[in-house]
């Protein structure tokens, strides 16, 4: 029996997942790490705490099986950070991850010298400060010593691939995330890295990420537990391994995940280019597809505040007779009609991504009175949450991206029965859901770890890890009271627009 080890690098902790080539889950364990936070929107992490994660949780794996049974390890982890690496390949500095915001400054000066729209063309993303060249841009200017220094700049995964092989590379779908890289051809985009004024020899070779890199060194045995000569599958960005684990491998293929935050996937051959810029296309692991996408900021994390401050009832029930407080939450929402009687939740706790671009975006009920009971409050706010991601599949469909029914959903939230009958209402279309819900990642970096060691012989193996446990169909009626319901929701929202910023003074 050979096995495959696969790890999930996230904001707050390292998620290793060990397989069985059947496809059973053999354990799955998270291994935390800190993030530092400052002023100016500064986020950073310490690589070696990630290194140190990774060990933790593969010799605790490895001590799980007979390792010469582990055919690989592959790595999926948090995308657009800046790691700058010297000459001997150590670090020089933290990384500065995803959620870091200084460098809106150099965001702004990059538009003005590129121009956003060509911008848009050329990486098939928006420019905003989240991504890695607008991050190098600010150690440039903040830090010249350190740049001055930098042989190259990686995320995440790469670091980890690094330790383990010697390798210091990145794959097709993290270099895409760096808004360093050209879309169409496939390459560092050597006019948009001149523009911003960085160096081009200072960003690292691109691999297939669904391939072999090399093997676990002699030096990595000894801290991590694995085998030295072990193959390591490099991998790629977060949400591209999670696709793999959704089944989105090949063309016509999508996936909608119900994470903290939710975002709606297409597969194409072409990058998609909205005239208004309100989706973004990645380019998938796998090097010759890409993934346009569409992300909204709070999807569970609404939900996440709608159970602490309007759910102590169920939160309550839950302690006393140990049935999930989830169970309770979507039996009592589900006592409020489809529209929640009149009543909308924008879900714009944290701004918004798509397809609004709004950092000044908050969260708001819009039409509450005295007849809503807090149920009506509960089904709003879920139906809020569908209600943008329902903005976002209409974009979608606007630009030509229709995806195969059923569509597979993924996330926490998918386990809730009123948001996936809500979901496949709003997209009026059948939509699926497995028995791993929470596995979409880890099941992507085991399958394209079995498939680049032979494993496997293709990437269509996901029957192996999960069964598909519920299809849900829409409801003609309900489809047409959301569809009633679904512009008047987007007048909400552009009637506050002036009014959000104001907010911040108070």
């Amino acid at each position: 029996m050979k096995y495959l080890l696969a790890h999930d690098l996230g904001t707050t902790g390292d998620k290793a997942t060990l397989y069985s080539e059947d496809g059973t889950l053999i354990k799955s364990i998270i291994a935390e790490y800190p993030t530092h936070y400052g002023k100016h929107g500064v986020v950073e992490q310490n690589p070696e705490d990630w290194w140190k994660a990774v060990c933790e949780t593969t010799s605790a794996m490895a001590d799980l099986v007979d390792k010469k049974e582990i055919a690989a390890i592959c790595f999926g982890g948090h995308m657009m950070g800046c790691l700058p690496m010297d000459k001997n390949c150590r670090p020089l500095r933290n990384s500065i991850i995803w959620a870091d915001t200084r460098s809106q400054k150099q965001a702004d000066e990059l538009g003005e010298r590129y121009g956003v729209a060509e911008f848009y063309q050329t990486t098939g993303h928006r420019l905003s400060p989240s991504h890695t060249i607008t991050k190098f841009m600010w150690v440039k200017e903040h830090e010249p010593d350190v740049y001055k220094e930098t042989y190259k700049t990686i995320c995440c995964k790469d670091y980890i691939a690094y330790k383990m092989t010697g390798q210091l590379v990145t794959d097709y779908s993290d270099a895409s995330g760096t808004l360093a890289y050209n879309i169409r051809k496939k390459c560092w985009a050597e006019d948009l890295i001149e523009s911003a004024g960085l160096d081009i020899e200072k960003f690292p070779e691109i691999r297939d990420g669904s391939q072999v890199l090399d093997v676990v060194t002699e030096a990595a045995s000894k801290e991590c537990g694995l085998l030295a000569g072990t193959p390591v599958v490099l991998g790629g960005g977060d949400g591209e391994m999670a696709a793999i684990g959704a089944g989105v491998t090949k063309l016509g293929a999508g996936y909608t995940c119900l994470g903290t935050s939710a975002w709606d996937m297409a597969c194409v051959p072409e990058p998609v280019q909205d005239p208004t810029r309100r989706i973004v296309t990645w380019n998938h692991v796998i090097p010759d597809l890409l993934t346009p996408t569409g992300t909204m900021q709070a999807f569970g994390a609404s939900i996440a505040w709608m159970r602490e401050n309007l759910c102590q009832e169920e939160v309550a029930l839950a302690k006393e007779t140990g049935i999930s407080k989830y169970d309770y939450i979507n039996a009592n929402a589900a006592k409020s009609p489809v529209g929640a009687n009149g009543l909308l939740f924008l879900p714009y706790l944290h701004g918004e991504r798509s397809p609004h671009w709004n950092a000044e975006a908050k969260g708001v009920f819009v039409g509450l009175t005295m007849k809503h009971t807090v149920n009506d409050m509960k089904r709003a706010v879920m139906e809020g949450c569908v209600f943008n991601m329902g903005l976002i599949h209409n974009i979608f469909l606007e630009n030509g991206l229709k995806v195969d029914a059923p569509l597979m959903v993924v996330g926490g939230a998918a386990n809730s029965p009123l948001v996936m009958q809500a979901l496949a209402d709003m997209y009026d279309m059948e939509l699926c859901r497995t028995n791993q819900v929470d596995e979409a990642g880890s099941m992507g970096g085991a399958i394209l770890a079995g498939r680049a060691t032979g494993v496997f012989d293709s990437l269509d193996v996901l029957d192996r890890f999960a069964k598909i446990t519920q299809v849900v169909k829409p409801i003609p009626e309900n489809v047409a009271k959301y569809k009633e319901i679904l512009p008047v929701f987007q007048e909400a929202y552009d009637t506050l627009v002036p009014v959000f910023p104001k907010l911040n003074q108070f």
